[in-house]
């Protein structure tokens, strides 16, 4: 007699069995609840990052200030500051500026011309030339008022 092995049939599993299919449910529930809390938490810190850079440079302006604040309070300082750009000297001091020749504006005809001429004279053509300047070029007819002005 012949042996015969019983044959076993192999029985495919199936890929996704229903425990699987509810850890993935839960695992994307997971990633899809915590999704936005993340996301804010990145904005946040990216936002506390700007912040803390804009404080950073204010704060060195702060500083700049203050500093120049205690500068100021210094009447060596002050003094120094009013000699070197007001140009002011202290009694029995003799004051010179020295100007570059090159940056000096070379002088005209016409400004020659107009200091020769006294003050008054150039005060008066420049009132007569504003004075021209606000009258229109076409004359204005007269002045029609309306019937219920006072006279």
């Amino acid at each position: 007699m012949p042996t015969t092995t019983p044959t076993t049939k192999a029985v495919a599993k199936p890929s996704l069995t229903g425990r699987a299919i509810a850890l993935v449910g839960v695992v994307s529930l997971l990633v899809i609840t915590l999704a936005v809390p993340v996301r804010e938490l990145i904005h946040q810190r990216q936002q506390i990052a700007t912040l803390q850079a804009q404080n950073a440079a204010v704060q060195a302006q702060v500083d700049e200030l203050t500093s120049a604040s205690d500068r100021l309070k210094d009447p060596a300082f002050v003094t120094s500051l009013i000699r070197e750009r007001l140009h002011y000297v202290l009694p029995g001091e003799v004051g010179y500026v020295v100007l570059d020749p090159a940056e000096a504006p070379a002088p005209s005809s016409a400004a020659a011309a107009k200091s020769k001429q006294p003050w008054y004279a150039s005060m008066w053509s420049s009132v007569r030339k504003v004075d021209q300047a606000g009258h229109p070029a076409t004359p204005v007819g007269p002045l029609v008022l309306p019937p219920n002005a006072p006279k």
